[in-house]
This record gives C-alpha cells, structure tokens and sequence, in this order.
C-alpha cells in the first residue's frame, strides 16, 4: 500500500503543471518567451530586482561573460514590470546583448526556490537546478562545465 501511494505521489508530482517550462515571460523588446524552449538543454538563469545590492556590476559583467558560454543565459527581473526593467537598464547604460525578462508577478519565484537575490542558478536538462550561487560569480563559464 504504501508504494502504491509512493508511486501516485510521484506520478501526480511529475504530471503538475507548475513545471519551471510552464512559465512564459515577456522581454524587454515586447516578445514572450516561454522557458520551455530550454527543455532538453542545460541553462543560466541569472535572477534578480531592482531593489538588490550588486545586480547592475553583474549586468554589466553579463554583457562581457554571455559571448562566452556554451549554455543559453537568460535574465529575469522578479517583481519588475518591461518599463520597470527598461528604466533600470537605461538609467544605469547598461546594453544587455542576453535575453532580458520582466516577471512582474513573481512567477519564477514560485517555481524556483530563490535562496539569493540576485543569484545565479544553473539548470540541467530536466530544469532542474544544478547550482545556486548568489550574484553572478566571477568564474561563471568554467562551472558552467564543471556542472554536468
């Protein structure tokens, strides 16, 4: 009996809609992005708010680092509006050559226990995190390898 709830356990924890891929996010440039696009592939996200210490030297640093990956990255402000992540970025001259997401509802937050903010938390193929780092950290793309 109490593998058969085990396994209902399993099977309804595995079937839930509140999967990381269910989420979909809209951009800085006006466009959706679903995180289902990752599925299958090992990927960055780096998280963070307006109201952090030290997220705009990790913006910044983002835009030298991101060429340099061999994973997708992609950035999302939690709690933030477009015009709210658009006003950080240009009141700071912050370019950003990665993805940049608004999360206005704090949906990732719900899907992803945030233990730092900002952080840096890479994701293997299953969407599952791998690693949790607060802020963005310096040595970035050699873990990105170290984490299969």
């Amino acid at each position: 009996m109490k593998v058969l709830l085990l396994l209902f356990t399993v099977l309804l924890l595995s079937c839930s809609s509140d999967h990381l891929y269910n989420l979909s996010l809209r951009s800085i440039d006006g466009k959706e992005i679903k995180l289902s696009q990752f599925r299958g592939k090992k990927f960055i996200v780096y998280v963070w708010s307006g109201t952090c210490v030290g997220h705009v030297e990790d913006l910044k640093r983002l835009t030298v680092v991101y060429p340099e990956l061999e994973v997708p990255l992609v950035s999302i402000a939690v709690m933030m509006d477009v015009q709210d992540v658009k006003e950080v970025l240009q009141k700071n001259n912050i370019k950003p050559n990665y993805p940049v997401l608004a999360d206005p509802k704090g949906e990732f937050a719900n899907k992803v226990t945030l233990l730092f903010l900002p952080a840096t938390i890479i994701f293997n193929e299953r969407g599952e995190v791998l690693k949790n780092f607060p802020q963005l950290p310096p040595e970035l793309v050699s873990l990105i390898s170290t984490h299969k």
